[in-house]
């Protein structure tokens, strides 16, 4: 038995939800909240029964990946339900352009992979030109 979350008014709130990813690489999504603080962006994921060796966190060209895998135990249990997804998992966070890639933090406790993404000045690209 699947259990289905149907968000008939808000379906774009998750891109990868929606169309899936790419060349079927996610079994399942983790949950994450993304919150701001006055210096960073603070994002908390629930990833549990994921060892911290089979998390990967990269941020490249303004996009924050998360991607990791829960193994499935190798015990002969004869389940009655299963709920619980297994396999690989992928979440992708457009980054604000005012985000230090440099500084980025991640720990991981109990199951909760926490990512600080701290802020900086955005750059003045901007310049006065003479008119002759």
């Amino acid at each position: 038995m699947t259990l289905l979350h149907h968000k008939p008014f808000n379906p774009w709130w998750d891109v990868d939800r929606f169309f899936g990813t790419r060349g079927n690489e996610a079994a399942w999504t983790p949950a994450f909240d993304v919150s701001e603080t006055e210096t960073a962006y603070v994002l908390h994921g629930d990833i549990p029964g994921v060892s911290q060796k089979n998390i990967e966190v990269r941020i490249e060209d303004g996009l924050l990946t998360v991607r990791g895998e829960r193994k499935q135990s190798d015990a002969p249990d004869r389940f009655r339900r299963r709920e619980r997804r297994y396999g690989k998992f992928v979440r992708r966070f457009r980054v604000a352009d005012t985000v230090d890639a440099g500084g980025v933090k991640a720990s991981y406790v109990d199951g909760v992979l926490e990512l600080t993404l701290p802020k900086r000045e955005p750059e003045d690209n901007s310049r006065l030109i003479p008119v002759n």
